[in-house]
């Protein structure tokens, strides 16, 4: 700066006429891309530019922020003799409840919901009477937060699927089988079709095959004529292929079975499709995520709470209860991650870090085991595991097929047993998203996503429901967080030149040549937007996740079509 007492500031006025005394800013630019040249070192990058991309494209470092926006649905009331959560709750209509009450039970009575904050990720308070509460763990109370990656997949994960539209049921089926269907025999321009209602997205493309799980006529390998059917965005899981009189067969209504993707027919070996669930390994463990209300924003829900009067609560005490909340929040980890070295489920480098939520529920309302010698009490499933009318079986609570390793523990209180699931520790192994690969695409599809299930404890909070499939909610536990991006299109190589072939491609006996996608440079985003472009500092990336977290009940649509007719437009005689 040299001498500071030679420095004049001369105001706005001065310089010319009408001008403001008042600096708004200084803005100080940084226009040099040079640096200095050490004599004899000729490794420096003297262009700061290249300095700066060269280090960010070596860095394989990075640290993972976002934001939460919790939105639960909390629907399931019912009633407790546990005498600290009957104070607790967020009572149902009391005044009508305690009039009628004459003659009946207190336990009875006291009906309602347990509050927002047992649905919540940071608590503000714990429950009168029931477990010391901590502020400084305050939201590690509810739910943990890791960082994971599917390092593997599982091909003998059963799954089944029902259809509350035909009432049918395709059983139990390992995923490696394929995609569960059911068949309609249906018309399309007067022509007879043959229709594949999908549990799932297919992932077809007219003019593609599908290879099913039974022969007609001695074939079992289809070309696919249309996709959808009469209802909006049914191509997703709806396709057909045309009847040449096939007859009645196996290609009756209702009929059930599974099938797989073909692409090229002339190259099944190849271009068939494998299916299977990611798993997933933890790479934090449950201490090194840092959760805090987001300031100053709220969700677009208003917040449900009211006064309960001492008169009309059980313990005589007048309180605030929630019912629903709008809270925000944001995270972030203690721990930077390092993918070196790290690959994927297909052997591919690491392009997607997840951020995975797990319930805890530390209170105790939720998660009871089946039995005592149950280590786990979450439920798993997918999407096509909801239906909006009647509760899948499942989600029973009894199942060995619709559980995850995620060990519980307990803890006694008033000689009631209350449940937990535990924290885990890095290295941890979950399941995840049902996904499609195909050698040839070099292409990975999900297909459905995974959901959890926690149930209230019936022994703690009884509902009416029943004990094999209990009341509860479902959430999404892992949410993908792009770090790298492979191309669109698929490159391909002699299989003699084998220098600038990356090693995680795939040779082809058909072609006589290698496959592969190129891993696009960070900051590097193509025309169709595929690409990543996070922060970059201090040699690590800052890849930060924005998360819807639903907390919702299992009755409900997952498949984004509704079964309903269209009215057609009233004609009269001035049409």
């Amino acid at each position: 700066m040299g001498n500071q007492n030679e420095i004049i500031y001369i105001p706005g006025s001065k310089r010319f006429k009408g001008n403001s005394d008042k600096e708004l800013f200084i803005q100080v630019p940084f226009k040099s891309t040079q640096q200095n040249y050490t004599q004899g070192d000729r490794t420096v990058l003297l262009n700061l530019a290249q300095r700066f991309d060269e280090e960010r494209q070596q860095s394989n470092i990075f640290r993972i922020a976002g934001k939460i926006t919790n939105i639960i649905n909390n629907s399931v009331s019912g009633k407790t003799t546990y005498n600290p959560f009957k104070n607790d709750l967020y009572y149902l209509n009391p005044e009508k409840t305690i009039n009628d009450a004459k003659g009946i039970p207190e336990d009875e009575v006291w009906r309602g919901y347990p509050q927002y904050k047992e649905f919540t990720f940071v608590r503000e308070q714990g429950i009168s009477g029931h477990t010391t509460f901590i502020p400084k763990s305050s939201s590690t109370y509810n739910w943990n937060i890791y960082i994971s990656y599917p390092f593997s997949s599982d091909t003998k994960q059963k799954i089944s699927y029902t259809s509350s539209r035909f009432g049918t049921t395709v059983g139990a089926k390992e995923v490696s089988e394929g995609i569960p269907f059911i068949i309609q025999n249906t018309f399309f321009n007067g022509k007879p079709m043959i229709t594949f209602y999908c549990s799932m997205d297919h992932n077809l493309s007219i003019g593609e095959y599908v290879k099913l799980s039974f022969t007609v006529n001695g074939k079992d390998t289809f070309s696919v004529f249309s996709l959808g059917d009469e209802y909006y965005d049914s191509e997703r899981r709806v396709f057909s292929i045309y009847n040449i009189g096939y007859g009645s067969g196996n290609f009756q209504d209702n009929t059930t079975g599974t099938l797989k993707r073909i692409i090229d027919i002339n190259n099944t070996g190849e271009t068939t499709s494998k299916y299977y669930i990611r798993l997933h390994k933890l790479l934090t463990s449950g201490d090194e995520a840092d959760l805090v209300k987001g300031g100053f924003e709220n969700t677009a829900f208003t917040t449900r709470r009211k006064l309960e009067y001492s008169g009309l609560t059980p313990n005589r005490v007048q309180r605030i209860s929630y019912k629903q909340g709008n809270q925000v929040f944001t995270f972030s980890f203690d721990k930077d991650i390092d993918i070196t070295g790290l690959k994927d489920n297909n052997s591919k480098p690491v392009t997607d870090l997840f951020v995975t939520i797990l319930n805890k529920g530390y209170m105790g309302w939720f998660n009871k085991p089946y039995s005592q010698n149950d280590n786990t009490a979450i439920d798993i499933g997918w999407e096509f595991n909801f239906d909006s009318i009647t509760q899948d079986d499942w989600w029973n609570h009894d199942s060995l097929d619709n559980k995850d390793n995620i060990p519980v523990a307990s803890y006694v209180k008033d000689s009631f047993t209350f449940y937990y699931n535990q924290t885990l520790t890095e290295g941890h192994v979950l399941k995840g998203d049902i996904c499609e690969w195909n050698d040839y695409e070099q292409k990975e599809i999900i297909l459905s996503p995974l959901y959890h299930k926690y149930s209230f404890n019936p022994e703690i909070f009884q509902n009416n429901s029943s004990v094999d499939n209990p009341s509860g909610y479902a959430y999404r536990p892992h949410y993908q967080v792009p770090i790298r991006a492979f191309s669109d299109y698929i490159e391909t190589g002699n299989k003699n030149e084998i220098d600038n072939v990356p090693e995680y491609s795939y040779y082809s006996q058909n072609d006589n040549q290698w496959r592969w996608r190129d891993l696009y440079p960070y900051g590097f985003t193509d025309g169709d937007g595929i690409g990543v472009d996070n922060p970059f500092i201090n040699n690590s990336h800052y890849p930060f996740k924005n998360i819807l977290f639903l907390q919702t009940p299992i009755l409900r649509n997952t498949e984004g079509i509704y079964y309903q007719t269209i009215n057609l437009p009233i004609v009269d005689d001035c049409e």
